[in-house]
C-alpha cells in the first residue's frame, strides 16, 4: 500500500527563527510560487526577492535548467504587505500580497483572492530551500510524493514527430514501464521512442510524459541538463510512488559545510542506533533496556563515490518494528544525500534494511545464530525500514517520508512519517 504524508512540527528551534524581519532588514531569499503562468508547464515558478529599505527588487525563473530568461520583479513592501510588479514597460503585472505563516512556511498570498480564479502565492520553508529543492519540483500539484531515484520528463509531440532517434542525452535513459512481481521493469528511452512517436500522430495530441531512474543524488543535476534540451519541455519529479524512505536531520550532525563528514557520519551511527536497538524513546539521552548486538559500523562509498554507513544489527522485535516475540538480524545502510524535501538546514539519510533474519526469543538469552531464519513476509522488511526511518527523524525533531508498494500497515503506536512536500504551499489543492 502506499503511505501518504501528514504535516508534522519541525524543533521549536526552527520555529523561533521564523519570526519575520522587518521590511528594511531582509536578506534576499528564494520563494516558490505557484498561480503564476509564465512559464508553462510548470506549476512552480523561482521567485528570488530582494527588499531594501521597502523596494522589492528580483527576478521570477523557470526551474533552474530552462533557458527562458527571467523576468524583473519590483514593488514596496510596509506593514506586511507587498505591491509586487511582475515584468518591465508596458507589459507588467501587479499583484497585492499579504505576509503570512502557515505549517513552517513564510507565505506571501494575495490580499483580495478571486474565488473562481487559481490562488497566486510565493512561499518558502523557515530553513529556506535546498539547492536541490528549488531543482525539483513536481509538475502537477497533485502527486504521490516520489522524491529521490526519479525524474519525470515532458516530451513535446512535435520534436517526437520530427525526430527519428532521440537525441543522445536521452537515449540511453532507463525508463519505468511497470513493475513485475514489485520489481521494477525498465526499458531504454531509445528502444521505446518509435512506440511514443505514434502516441502522438494525432493532430490535438498531448505532451508525452516518461518516468526515468535516475542514480540516487544525481536527479538536479540530470533535470538541469535535461531541461535545456529542444525536445523536453518539463522535467520534474515523477508522480508515481515507489520504494522510498529518509529522514531528515540537521546539516551539522554529519556534514562539515557543504561536504558529508565521514568521521561525523560514523560517530552518529555510534550515537543512534544503540538507543534505536536498546528501545530508547526517540529524543531519549539514554539507551534503553532492551539487550542487542550492534557490529561492523562503517563508512563505505558506493560505485558513483557516495559515502555511507553499514552495520550488522540484531535487537527485539519491538524495538526494531514494534513486532512481538522475536529477534531481528539485519543489516542497515544510511546513505545522506540532499533530497527535494530538505530545507537548507537539513539533510536526509536513506535507510536500506536487507537481509532480514527473524528468530523466536526464548527468555533472555539471545538466540543462538542458527535459529534465525529470512523473513518470509516482505511487511516484516519495510516494517523495519519505517521504524528507522521514523525513529531518526523523531529524535531529530524533524520530518520523515515513507513510501512503500509493500503490504505493510503501520503499527498502532508507530510514530509517523509526516512530511509535505517542500513545492507545495501549506493548503494547495491536491498536495499530499
Amino acid at each position: 500500500m502506499h503511505h501518504r504524508f501528514r504535516p508534522k512540527a519541525l524543533a521549536l528551534a526552527l520555529l523561533c527563527g521564523a519570526a519575520l524581519a522587518p521590511a528594511t532588514a531582509r536578506a534576499a531569499e528564494n520563494y516558490m510560487t505557484v498561480g503564476l503562468p509564465f512559464f508553462d508547464p510548470y506549476r512552480v515558478a523561482i521567485a528570488h526577492i530582494d527588499v531594501r529599505d521597502g523596494k522589492v527588487t528580483g527576478t521570477l525563473a523557470p526551474p533552474a535548467g530552462d533557458p527562458r530568461p527571467p523576468l524583473p520583479l519590483s514593488g514596496t513592501l510596509a506593514n506586511g504587505r507587498m505591491r509586487l510588479v511582475i515584468g518591465a514597460g508596458a507589459d507588467t503585472y501587479t499583484l497585492d500580497l499579504r505576509e503570512g505563516e502557515q505549517d513552517q512556511q513564510q507565505i506571501w498570498s494575495e490580499a483580495a483572492p478571486l474565488p473562481d480564479l487559481d490562488p497566486i502565492a510565493l512561499f518558502r520553508p523557515v530553513g529556506g530551500f535546498s539547492e536541490t529543492g528549488l531543482a525539483l519540483q513536481h509538475l502537477d500539484a497533485s502527486w504521490c510524493g516520489q522524491l529521490i531515484g526519479g525524474l519525470a520528463i515532458e516530451l513535446k509531440p512535435g520534436a517526437l514527430k520530427d525526430t527519428a532517434e532521440p537525441p543522445a542525452p536521452l537515449a540511453d535513459l532507463d525508463v519505468v514501464v511497470g513493475p513485475n512481481r514489485g520489481n521494477v521493469v525498465t526499458a531504454k528511452l531509445k528502444d521505446i521512442w518509435s512506440r511514443l512517436r505514434l502516441a502522438v500522430l494525432a493532430a490535438d495530441a498531448d505532451p508525452v510524459v516518461v518516468d526515468v531512474r535516475v542514480p540516487l543524488g544525481g536527479e538536479a543535476q540530470l533535470a538541469r541538463a535535461l531541461r535545456a534540451l529542444p525536445a523536453v519541455s518539463a522535467v520534474g519529479l515523477p508522480a508515481s510512488c515507489g520504494e522510498m524512505a529518509l529522514a531528515a536531520v540537521p546539516r551539522e550532525r554529519i556534514m562539515d559545510g557543504s561536504v558529508v563528514s565521514e568521521a561525523k557520519l560514523k560517530a552518529y551511527g555510534d550515537q543512534v542506533l544503540p538507543r534505536l536497538l536498546s528501545g530508547a524513546e526517540a529524543g531519549a539521552r539514554a539507551p534503553g533496556a532492551r539487550r542487542f548486538k550492534l557490529s561492523g559500523v562503517q563508512v563505505a562509498r558506493d560505485a558513483n563515490g557516495l559515502p555511507y554507513l553499514g552495520a550488522t544489527l540484531q535487537g527485539d522485535a519491538e524495538a526494531t518494528r514494534l513486532g512481538k516475540g522475536e529477534v531481528d538480524q539485519f543489516a542497515l545502510t544510511l546513505m545522506p544525500q540532499v533530497t527535494a524535501a530538505d530545507t537548507g538546514e537539513t539533510i536526509s539519510l536513506v535507510p536500506t534494511v536487507s537481509r532480514l533474519r527473524t528468530a523466536p526469543r526464548r527468555g533472555a538469552q539471545a538466540p543462538d545464530d542458527a535459529a534465525f531464519k529470512p523473513a518470509q513476509d516482505p511487511a516484516a522488511t519495510a516494517a523495519v525500514q519505517h521504524r528507522v526511518a521514523s525513529w531518526l527523524a523523531a529524535n531529530e525533531g524533524l520530518a520523515c517520508s515513507f513510501l512503500t508498494q509493500t503490504s505493510f500497515q503501520e503499527p498502532d503506536n508507530a510514530l509517523v512519517c509526516a512530511n509535505r512536500m517542500l513545492d507545495s504551499v501549506a493548503g494547495e489543492e491536491g498536495a499530499n
